[in-house]
């Protein structure tokens, strides 16, 4: 008969010895083996910070995201979203009054070029004018050449060019034939268009840069620069011709006188003048 084995003594004593020995290896075992027979934390745990025990965990609880939007804000919306919400208002509100500004601004600009060109439109129609006017002071009413005052200056200049160039210059003087006994016997009107005819004829033959101008009641002063003495008298003689041809047939008598080096117009006009008497005196 077999005799009943008793535990020992020390195992009847202390029978949670072997629990505490089991339980490590079962936790290895199951971290290890049974990883899917764990329980499951669900989302709402994991917000609230409970374990599958039902014990509050000491890690904080996970931000939950219930939209597609920045960590943080729930789904009815927070502080923080109303604060970005009301910012990006602004931004829109201050791009929208920058757009207009500048609308404005280019509308501004456009109005202030447009009075810019009526401004420059208005200035070359003065300068257009003063142009005009300038050359109605210069110019003779009746014979439409150069007033005496205009027409010396403008000598003057050719003086001092040809001296510069080192060029010729003939100024001849004009005395229109017999004007006196055609407005005594023809009338005054007779006697104007006989200087109008003389005037004609001399900006026909004439270059176009010569100087022409009426110098007193019948004369005329002329001045022709870069011109010989021999061409200047050829030139004369086509006026002559052309005048032959003209109603009341009017002549002249002309004098030339040609630049030297210490003359001035006054000079030149004086011995032109004393060369048409001399002609007149022999003809």
């Amino acid at each position: 008969m077999k005799v009943p084995r008793t535990p020992p003594e020390h195992s009847r004593d202390r029978p949670f010895v072997h629990y505490l020995v089991i339980i490590p290896f079962y936790d290895i075992f199951a971290s290890l083996f049974c990883e899917g027979c764990r329980p499951v934390q669900s989302a709402d745990d994991k917000a609230t910070g409970i374990d599958p025990r039902g014990t509050r965990s000491t890690t904080p609880p996970v931000p939950r995201r219930d939209f597609d939007g920045p960590v943080g804000l729930d789904r009815l919306g927070s502080p923080r979203r109303a604060e970005l919400e009301l910012r990006a208002a602004l931004d829109r509100r201050r791009a929208a009054e920058d757009r207009a500004r500048a609308g404005d601004e280019r509308v501004r600009a456009a109005q202030e070029l447009a009075q810019a060109t009526r401004e420059r439109n208005l200035a070359a129609r003065d300068r257009a004018q003063a142009a005009l006017d300038r050359a109605a002071s210069e110019t003779d009413e009746l014979t439409h050449v150069r007033r005496r005052g205009p027409g010396m200056e403008q000598l003057r200049r050719e003086i001092d060019r040809a001296r510069r160039a080192c060029e010729q210059l003939v100024v001849t003087f004009i005395d229109v034939d017999g004007l006196k006994r055609v407005n005594d016997s023809e009338g005054h009107l007779a006697g104007d268009a006989t200087l109008v005819a003389v005037a004609d004829s001399l900006r026909s033959c004439l270059r176009s840069y010569d100087v022409i101008m009426r110098f007193g009641g019948d004369e005329f002063v002329c001045a022709l620069p870069s011109a010989d003495l021999e061409d200047v008298r050829q030139r004369f003689a086509e006026v002559s011709k052309t005048l032959a041809t003209a109603p009341m047939h009017p002549s002249i008598t002309v004098g030339f006188a040609q630049l030297d080096e210490h003359d001035s117009p006054e000079d030149l006009i004086e011995r032109a003048d004393s060369d048409l008497l001399a002609r007149r005196a022999h003809s």
